[in-house]
């Protein structure tokens, strides 16, 4: 009797206790590697159909938060510079000079101005309702133009007032509604070098009591930077607070202190930081940290503010 192979289990492949010719013994075993094979061939055709259908699930559920949203113009949204390409794909950029080349803007050299490391860590910048930019600080660097009329920019308050003739131009410090007069000029360099030597410290490590030069508290920090601007301000935040004269914080500007109380009482104030503007302050923040520029916060909201 001649056996032919179904695919299908065979009673012949079953046990039955009783013995099978030679050749019908040969066919099965031959009938049971073939059929293996295509039981083998079936499961990798399955799985291949799983990883498939496994990586079409991947690709249509990743997140539409890893793609960032076009802005709503171009030119500066707070963080970085938006334009678009040839192609009008929208880029972006940190560098204000690659903004310039890539929008034909006018080129942004600086051989004329200063520029500290410090002040290079800052990411703001300040930017008219057109897009232009505005004489005076903006946040993070003050802006003029040279004698060619091209935008410059330096961190110094002392180069600003050399290229600009000793005029402000604008607000000598961001938050203010108003230009600097000249009898606070002298006043705002002071503070201005206050707010370079923080700037300074960056990096360095938050130590109790600290003084510097290789690490500092919180009100430690501010003392020794006020010193280096001439300002005699006392050690500790709470007496620091009422050596300054008390603003609201629409009056906030560059150089002025936020001081945080956890029981909303002057007495109880445990920490100051210098305020920058753009929303941004130096701090020296707790043990472990390292000083560094943070942003002002609805849940770390200053309880008060104050003018050395």
């Amino acid at each position: 009797m001649t056996t032919v192979n179904t695919g299908a289990p065979d009673v012949a492949d079953e046990p039955t206790g009783q013995h099978a010719p030679a050749t019908e013994a040969r066919s099965a075993n031959a009938a049971r590697p073939a059929r293996d094979g295509r039981i083998r061939r079936g499961i990798g055709m399955a799985a291949m159909i799983a990883v498939g259908v496994g990586a079409i699930g991947l690709g249509t559920g990743v997140s539409p938060a890893a793609a960032e949203r076009a802005p709503a113009h171009a030119g500066w949204d707070g963080s970085r510079y938006w334009f678009k390409d040839s192609q009008g794909q929208w880029r972006w950029t940190s560098h204000y000079s690659v903004y310039l080349a890539r929008t034909g803007g006018a080129e942004s050299s600086s051989k004329s101005t200063s520029k500290s490391s410090s002040a290079a860590s800052s990411t703001s910048s300040s930017k008219s309702s057109n897009g232009g930019i505005k004489q005076g600080w903006d946040g993070s660097r003050y802006w003029f133009k040279n004698s060619k009329g091209e935008w410059r920019w330096t961190s110094h308050y002392d180069v600003y007032l050399q290229r600009t003739g000793g005029s402000s131009g604008g607000s000598s410090s961001s938050g203010s509604s108003g230009g600097a007069s000249s009898g606070s000029v002298a006043a705002d360099r002071n503070v201005e070098a206050a707010v370079q030597y923080a700037l300074a410290q960056l990096g360095k490590p938050f130590r109790t009591a600290g003084n510097g030069p290789d690490g500092y508290d919180c009100s430690g920090l501010v003392q020794q930077s006020f010193r280096r601007g001439g300002i005699a301000l006392p050690r500790v935040a709470n007496d620091q607070y009422a050596a300054t004269t008390p603003i609201k914080a629409s009056q906030l500007r560059r150089g002025d202190l936020l001081f945080w109380s956890p029981n909303g009482t002057a007495r109880g104030i445990q920490h100051v930081a210098i305020y920058l503007g753009n929303n941004q302050y130096v701090e020296a923040a707790r043990p472990g940290t390292r000083i560094r520029i943070s942003s002002i916060s609805k849940g770390y909201y200053p309880a008060f503010m104050g003018r050395p």
